[in-house]
């Protein structure tokens, strides 16, 4: 891979790819995933088929670094140092709780010309004495292979069936693994209506064959936020397809999104 890197506010190492042309997209992968691991790994190259794709290992995944203590505010910024490489406001792809994260940002401020969101998680529910962030550390120092077994599990409810046609984790999987703490520092306290005030036209995209909680977190979302508009697309759980994704989202940037 042809890592570049740029320096986060707080020193951070944040490593990143360009390829494509045409107007800037940064991508924001799920949990606990860099550039080397994602489940959307062809993505970019279709994506670069219309635009300038950006992407990124987020903060203790893959080639980045990880500065201490976390809190969701250095992702902004790790996510503003790599809007920042092109001169112009990006389209910002985010994926699960990578796209709960890029609505966040764009709650923060960020200087994002639109928001193209597939499946975000919602936890309606605050977690103030962060109990599942706890149990997932007491985990992650016993054994990784278990807390990201957990995590798919117990946290996000991977199917049996789904679960069992993934891939075994590798090296590199077992390592990013011990950034699920990160999403469950971000991801509690996000009802839909927090996010009324966000008016950052937004393309949400979900899947046919998804949960129907997922879907219905995406429908929530199109209601509260005033520039949204949701697409359910042909897929699979949790999933929708690189093409599809691709053209859905060049409609959506072209129609002056």
């Amino acid at each position: 891979m042809n890592s570049q890197s740029v320096t986060s506010p707080d020193g951070t190492r944040i490593a990143w790819t360009r390829q494509g042309a045409g107007p800037p997209l940064v991508m924001v992968h799920c949990v606990a995933v860099s550039r080397a691991t994602t489940p959307q790994p062809t993505l970019p190259n279709a994506l670069a088929r219309h635009f300038t794709v950006y992407t990124y290992d987020r903060r203790g995944t893959g080639e980045s670094g990880n500065t201490g203590p976390y809190s969701v505010e250095r992702e902004f910024e790790d996510l503003g140092a790599v809007m920042a490489l092109d001169p112009r406001d990006p389209v910002v792809y985010g994926f699960s709780s990578g796209a709960t994260l890029a609505l966040q940002a764009a709650e923060a401020g960020a200087p994002i010309r639109s928001l193209a969101l597939l499946e975000p998680p919602l936890f309606a529910d605050e977690d103030p004495t962060f109990t599942l962030r706890v149990e997932a550390q007491r985990r992650i120092d016993s054994d990784l292979a278990d807390a990201h077994h957990w995590f798919d599990t117990e946290v996000v409810g991977v199917p049996e069936d789904v679960l069992a046609g993934m891939p075994p984790l590798s090296d590199e999987g077992l390592r990013n693994t011990r950034t699920i703490v990160h999403e469950l520092t971000f991801l509690p306290g996000t009802p839909a209506h927090r996010f009324a005030t966000v008016e950052t036209p937004t393309l949400l995209m979900a899947s046919d064959h998804t949960a129907q909680e997922i879907r219905q977190w995406a429908m929530e979302l199109e209601k509260e936020m005033p520039n949204a508009k949701l697409r359910v697309l042909a897929g699979e759980w949790h999933g929708v397809d690189d093409a599809t994704l691709m053209q859905t989202i060049w409609h959506h940037v072209s129609n002056g999104s």
